[in-house]
Order: structure tokens, then sequence, then C-alpha cells
């Protein structure tokens, strides 16, 4: 219980130093904590109790902070659309694979509840696939949404806090900052 907290808090501490920051290296590396405190906690609770939510919690986190590391390590997958989507694609098989596979192995059949870190997980790849800001954060908004979800069902606070303070509230800063229309624009242009 004691290394649920601390990891829970290790990753909140962590989310509010990647928003803090002004330097995307040094926001990446907080990311990184952030995600690999997340995995700590769910590898400790699926460690306690076996249940395929903290499987999936655990697999799925795994990925994203060995996937932001690579990111950190090769600056040249950020800088070049095709090794950016490439990423992203390879990251989310890996991710809805082993998840899949892995629920199977503990519990049989596939539980709604442990698609949600699978939908939100597409949506963040699909956001840092585009070179589109506006579809960018519009993708980290819906996936900060629906891992903050995961999070408060399967009782990862620290998850929870990271999706509500660094990516669902900055993204809101972010869209008001830069003056995100709530409509496509292609839609805006018909209309005038």
């Amino acid at each position: 219980m004691i290394e649920q907290t601390l990891f829970q808090l290790t990753s909140a501490v962590a989310s509010i130093g990647r928003v803090k920051t002004s330097s995307y290296v040094v926001s990446r590396r907080f990311n990184a904590i952030a995600l690999g405190a997340v995995a700590a906690d769910f590898a400790a609770k699926y460690a306690h109790t076996g249940r395929a939510d903290f499987l999936v919690g655990l697999i799925v986190f795994v990925v994203l902070t060995a996937r932001t590391l690579l990111i950190l390590g090769f600056g040249k997958i950020e800088e070049n659309t095709f090794r950016r989507r490439v990423a992203c694609a390879i990251a989310f098989l890996v991710c809805a694979f082993a998840s899949v596979a892995g629920q199977f192995w503990v519990s049989g059949p596939i539980r709604p509840i442990t698609l949600l870190p699978l939908i939100g997980v597409g949506l963040g790849c699909l956001g840092e696939a585009s070179n589109d800001m506006i579809v960018r954060r519009r993708c980290v908004l819906a996936m900060g949404c629906v891992m903050a979800a995961f999070g408060l069902s399967t009782a990862a606070w620290g998850l929870v806090f990271k999706n509500i303070v660094s990516d669902v509230s900055a993204t809101v800063y972010a869209m008001i900052r830069y003056r995100d229309l709530p409509f496509p624009h292609s839609a805006l242009k018909r209309e005038i």
C-alpha cells in the first residue's frame, strides 16, 4: 500500500513538473517519469490482485514509458513525420496485442473496462501522428479524459492526477491560448 502511494505521488509531482517547464525535453523527461510511476503502480496492483485491468494498465504504461524514452534517446523520431507515425503505430499495436493476449491469459473474455486504455492510446497516437496542432490538442484532450476514466475505475490516482493536470488542463489552457476554434476550419468556411 505504501509503495502504491509513493508511485502515485511520484506521478503527480512529475505531472506538475511537466506542465511547469517551458523546455520540451524536460517536459518529455517528466512525462517519462510520470508514465513509469503509473506503470509501477499498476505492477504493484497486479502483483497483489492478479486482476486483468491492472495487467492491461501495466502493459500499456510500460509501452508508453518505453516509447517516451525512445523519443528522448532518438530525437530523429520526433523530427520526422513518418518516423513519428511508425512509432505511434508500433506503440498502439504492441499495446493492443499485449493487452488482449494478457487479458485472455488472466481472465478469459475481454472486459469493457480494459478497452479504455486502448482507446486512450489510440487517441494519443492519432494526435501524436498528426502535423496539425489543433487536431493534436483535441486528441490529447480526448485521451486525457478517457485515461482519467480508466484511472478512476482502477483507483490509479496518480494516473487520474496526471491526466487531469498534464493532459486535460494543460490542453484546455493551450486551446484557449492558441484560440482553437470549437469547429473544424472547413465547417466554418462553408458557413461564411
